[in-house]
């Protein structure tokens, strides 16, 4: 079963639930004051901070750091993993950057929509991103400042935001929930209230890039569908 991971920037901690619910099976700190972003590589978490300005490679779901850099820009934010790279948004430069593999090395960036963009996530084609000055979620072409779609998210600060290969997932800190989409749109299908009332990042723990599965990870689930 998929399990959301979740960010609190207000009590610094990571979170992982159980399925898409408010139950916590498990948690712990993160590395320092500013937690924000967090995506998931089949194996670890990744997470980032903005008070810090890095970004951090964990030892599966703990608080051990067996990674880190610096981000772009000064307030890494938005995080997500392509399944060989790091996507990374900072919200002081409004640029989301592709980074090759696990590293400070930028290969292409572009503009975000607005000026607020505080999370990116990718669907094996194309970029996703959201913002909370536009409060949009939108659909890139590819890796690119080109919008193909968007919709107003659900509530009026949003900073969460994952792809499950099938339904946006996001996180809204005004309501302090987090809500499951109904495929790329604003219709919301399941929602729960977070573990505390500054939500950030969301992630799942078993994303599929359109076949391709996150390093070291094997999902009869998924293959047997």
């Amino acid at each position: 079963m998929a399990n959301v991971l979740s960010t609190d920037d207000g009590l610094d901690k990571i979170y992982l639930h159980t399925g898409f619910s408010s139950t916590i099976s498990n948690s712990f700190s993160s590395p320092s004051t500013g937690l924000a972003g967090v995506s998931w590589d089949g194996t670890n978490v990744l997470s980032t901070d903005a008070d810090s300005a890095k970004i951090y490679l964990h030892t599966g779901f703990s608080s051990t750091i067996s990674n880190s850099f610096s981000g772009p820009s000064t307030a890494p934010r938005g995080l997500s993993w392509d399944s060989t790279n790091i996507l990374s948004a900072d919200q002081n430069s409004a640029k989301i950057y592709l980074h090759t593999g696990f590293s400070s090395t930028v290969s292409n960036s572009f503009s975000s929509p607005s000026n607020g963009c505080t999370n990116v996530s990718w669907n094996g084609i194309n970029a996703l991103s959201c913002d909370y000055i536009s409060s949009k979620i939108y659909l890139h072409t590819g890796f690119s400042s080109t919008i193909s779609n968007s919709f107003s998210s659900p509530s009026t600060v949003i900073t969460g935001l994952s792809w499950d290969s099938t339904n946006i997932l996001s996180a809204d800190q005004n309501v302090a929930k987090i809500y499951l989409h109904t495929g790329f749109s604003s219709t919301i299908s399941n929602s729960f209230s977070s573990p505390s009332n500054v939500p950030y990042g969301v992630e799942w723990d078993d994303r599929v890039y359109w076949g391709r599965f996150p390093k070291g990870s094997y999902y009869p689930h998924i293959l047997s569908q």
